[in-house]
């Protein structure tokens, strides 16, 4: 008879029937709960098919309560930020910033970018005009700020001359000064020996990489004073008194004995001006295209080479014109007299904006610094005087403005965005903030004229007439006091108007040139 074979104690407990079974899935807000026994699953958890309910559909006629939007779910409690760490931020090696923060700027500094005049305030301007006001202030400090502080990275810096106690520095000559500055100022020393052809007569480019010069007796070259190639050579056979580069290092102006011709960087001439006769000095305003000449005669001219037109010819009534220069800030002409006086002149305005009188003698050399604050002149008397005019000269240039290291293609490129950015001729005047205001005066002008020639007002409003109201509200009394309502609010405005411009007419009395009070109150009398 068989028997069963006893089961070995190694082999496994057989699991119970209740025990076996799956573990009731866990809700993550449900506590968690251990198991009871050795053995059982911890496997997934089997989901449990919901059984549909059937609401019941609302009519029109029953109202049912607003539900509520609670979560069952446990809310969870946030954590808390965790406050950022104050203390000045440690470099990889683990020592401390001794210096945090945005660099210090000098407000004298700062000062020198800022175009907005605090000073001037509208006494009644409205609340919006002057929150505008208030947020192009603080843009233009931000912006000032910027400016001043990027000015740490420009390398160069102007250089001088001082020489020892006593010493006199026009005894200084140039192959000393070559021995003291460093390898890179020295390379950039030439020498040029044009004994023949003399006296010259010389001008650099916009970019300062070209150099034009002139003789008495017809010799006209222009290089490339950096790599000293040769752009043209010619003699023009007569007198050359003056020379000047145009908008480019292409055209060439050159005031000959009796006319002025334009010429191109080949040596080629292109254009004989005729209009332009005994020309002594030349000046090219860059951003409004005009090339300035200076006569015998004593005339003024003012040539637009972007069309080839003459904008205006001025009488300066003060003899032979021999000294010009002009002031790159505001683009005006300065011109020095036989009388010792400077005349400022625009080709807007057929008289001098000012005169200043500066010597006893004749005014032999006029010259204005880069940023059109100081002008120098020397006199017959033996004397140099130095104008405050506000600035100083600027080391670093500009390469979006004028590149020295331009292709042909940005060259090009540079001419057509500087011929659509050309600045007219009626611009010119001696403060350029100026160009902001309204011209009170000639718009009121132009206003009577026009009226004088239609026979009447076309921006005149329309007498007031009020509506008629309804429910006998619309009586004589009713209707005649709205009418003097609104006339009496006309003519506070009017009022109101007339006085602002009395308060203004007050402060232009009281500061006539407003850009430079320090120089030109003392002479302009």
């Amino acid at each position: 008879m068989e028997t069963a074979p006893e089961a070995s104690r190694d082999a496994p407990p057989k699991k119970d029937k209740f025990l076996a079974k799956k573990k009731k899935a866990r809700r993550y807000w449900e506590e968690e709960t251990t198991p009871t026994a050795a053995g059982v699953s911890l496997g997934p958890p089997r989901k449990k098919k919901r059984k549909r309910e059937l609401r019941p559909q609302n009519t029109k006629n029953t109202h049912t309560p607003n539900k509520s939007h609670i979560s069952k779910k446990p809310q969870v409690p946030k954590k808390r930020r965790e406050r950022r760490n104050l203390e000045p931020q440690r470099s990889l090696s683990g020592a401390q910033d001794p210096f945090p923060g945005p660099a210090p700027v000098p407000v004298s500094v700062a000062q020198k970018f800022r175009r907005i005049d605090k000073s001037r305030k509208l006494p009644h301007a409205k609340s919006k005009t002057r929150s505008r006001l208030e947020v192009a202030e603080t843009e233009e400090e931000e912006i000032s700020v910027k400016a001043a502080r990027s000015q740490l990275l420009l390398a160069e810096e102007p250089g001088f001359l001082e020489g020892e106690d006593g010493e006199d520095t026009a005894k200084i000559l140039q192959a000393d000064i070559v021995e003291a500055v460093d390898i890179a100022s020295a390379a950039k020393h030439f020498d040029l020996n044009l004994r023949q052809f003399g006296p010259y007569r010389l001008n650099y480019s916009r970019t300062g990489r070209h150099l034009a010069f002139g003789g008495r007796r017809g010799h006209v070259a222009a290089l490339d004073w950096v790599t000293k190639r040769l752009m043209c050579e010619i003699n023009v056979m007569e007198a050359v008194r003056d020379i000047r580069f145009l908008h480019s290092e292409a055209l060439l102006a050159v005031a000959q004995n009796r006319w002025l011709h334009i010429y191109d960087n080949q040596g080629i001439e292109l254009h004989c001006i005729r209009r332009c006769d005994r020309v002594t000095r030349l000046e090219f305003l860059p951003f409004h295209f005009l090339l300035a000449t200076a006569s015998e005669t004593g005339f003024l001219t003012y040539l637009d080479v972007s069309v080839g037109k003459i904008v205006a010819a001025l009488n300066a009534r003060a003899g032979r014109l021999s000294v010009m220069t002009q002031n790159p800030y505001n683009a005006v002409i300065h011109l020095g007299h036989s009388n010792g006086t400077v005349s400022l002149w625009s080709p807007a305005v057929k008289d001098p904006l000012a005169k200043i009188l500066c010597h006893r003698g004749g005014v032999r050399a006029v010259a204005v610094d880069s940023t059109g604050t100081h002008m120098a002149t020397s006199g017959l008397d033996h004397q140099l005087k130095i104008f405050d005019l506000r600035g100083a000269a600027e080391p670093n240039f500009d390469g979006l403005e004028s590149n020295p290291y331009r292709s042909r293609k940005q060259r090009q490129e540079w001419e057509v965005k500087a011929l659509l950015e050309k600045v007219p001729a009626d611009l010119i005047c001696l403060d350029p903030r100026a160009l902001a205001e309204v011209d009170v005066i000639s718009l009121e002008q132009e206003k009577k004229e026009r009226i004088e020639r239609l026979g009447y007002d076309p921006e005149a409003k329309a007498p007031f007439q009020p509506r008629p109201k309804q429910k006998g509200r619309s009586s004589t009394a009713s209707l005649v006091k709205r009418k003097r309502k609104v006339m009496d609010e006309e003519h506070r405005d009017k009022v109101r108007q007339s006085l602002e411009q009395q308060l203004q007419k007050q402060e232009k009395a009281a500061k006539p040139m407003g850009v430079w009070p320090s120089a030109l109150d003392r002479f302009v009398r």
